[in-house]
């Protein structure tokens, strides 16, 4: 009787280098699953130079503090996802050619972080000292300086790794009435600014002003506007969409993105102690599915707290059913699990902190459109 031939596992034959050429191409959650597979997948994937290489993950939050009696007044910090350990970045911002205390962040996206850089040089007649933008990746430290920007307008960015390593830097004009006229929009591509005139049906306000909420996803800007509705335009200024948010009650509710998908954060007119969660179903029909509810008691352990006044959402983990939100006079940072439905303080991030936290996911892409 012959014996049976042994089954040859056809992943031993590639090297190291290949698989991981492969793993870099897969979605971060399959990566992560694969490290149950071996011993040697494991120390493969757990392995630094190589993980450089993977997708990644959400690390963490960049903020700010202020406190009058320190000098800076002005602090930049950067917590952990977990709320331990050395901080993953050293937000020292010593790369950039202002001093730290000139640098102020303003919006991350895809591993990339727009800052604000303040330049030596007499204030306008408003007070407003002049400023360029720096656009850099804080895990390479490479940087790319944009000048031209105006103060008045809302600053967005829109940078997506796996279609190119160029980004554009998109502010929201604003005309009379506070109304939105158009968008400027950088391209670093072409190292310029171009104007687009708005293409909305109807006229829209910002919702929160010059620190208005977006999401960059698949090729769109999208920002929540006043009048119940949420923008979108394109890169080129050629395509742009107004979606109806799923609560028409007057109220500005919030964007995020979770597992490639637009989701919306709002509250109850008639139970204003109820977060609901909402996911765009059909971009084609503007047709939103609430997701989850939960009530605030739950969350916190008490009713009476409004939101974006008392708590705040400050990220959905793009890879899972997870919500972080900041609460309360020491700013706790919190995990809520929609799947289990279960709560996890992290940490207090302290009395002093800002508003503006930036979830980070790192990048370890070397080339950052012609960058320092």
């Amino acid at each position: 009787m012959e014996a049976r031939p042994e089954r040859r596992n056809p992943a031993a034959s590639l090297t190291d280098e290949i698989l991981v050429e492969i793993l870099s191409r897969l979605p971060v959650r399959s990566v992560c699953r694969f490290k149950c597979v071996s011993r040697s997948w494991r120390r493969l994937i757990s392995d630094p130079e190589h993980r450089k290489k993977l997708p990644q993950t959400l690390a963490g939050f960049f903020y700010k503090s202020y406190n009058g009696e320190r000098c800076p007044s002005s602090a930049h910090h950067f917590t952990n996802v977990s709320g331990k350990g050395a901080p993953f970045i050293y937000p020292s911002f010593s790369f950039l050619p202002v001093p730290t205390s000139d640098v102020l962040p303003l919006d991350c996206c895809n591993g990339l972080l727009l800052c604000r850089c303040y330049q030596p040089g007499p204030r306008d007649r408003d007070g407003l000292r002049p400023f360029h933008y720096a656009v850099c990746n804080p895990a390479t430290e490479k940087w790319v300086t944009v000048q031209g920007g105006n103060w008045d307008n809302s600053a967005h960015l829109c940078f997506d790794p796996a279609v190119s390593s160029h980004f554009h830097v998109v502010e929201y004009v604003v005309g009379e009435g506070e109304y939105v006229t158009g968008v400027e929009i950088y391209s670093s591509r072409t190292g310029a600014w171009s104007h687009k005139e708005a293409e909305w049906t109807d006229d829209v306000l910002l919702c929160g002003g010059p620190g208005a909420r977006s999401v960059f996803l698949d090729g769109f800007l999208y920002t929540v506007m006043l009048s119940d509705v949420i923008v979108a335009v394109d890169m080129e200024g050629k395509a742009w969409k107004t979606i109806p948010t799923p609560a028409q009650d007057g109220e500005c509710g919030l964007i995020h993105q979770v597992q490639g998908r637009l989701c919306f954060f709002d509250v109850e007119c008639d139970d204003p102690f109820k977060l609901s969660v909402w996911i765009l179903q059909d971009y084609n029909t503007n047709e939103w599915v609430r997701k989850h509810t939960v009530s605030i008691l739950r969350l916190f352990g008490r009713k009476n707290l409004l939101f974006e006044w008392d708590y705040k959402v400050i990220a959905v983990h793009p890879e899972c059913n997870l919500v972080f939100f900041v609460y309360g006079w020491d700013n706790t940072l919190m995990a809520y699990e929609m799947d289990r439905r279960v709560v996890r303080v992290i940490r207090n991030l302290g009395h002093e902190c800002s508003d503006s936290y930036l979830p980070y996911v790192p990048l370890f892409l070397e080339s950052l459109a012609d960058g320092h």
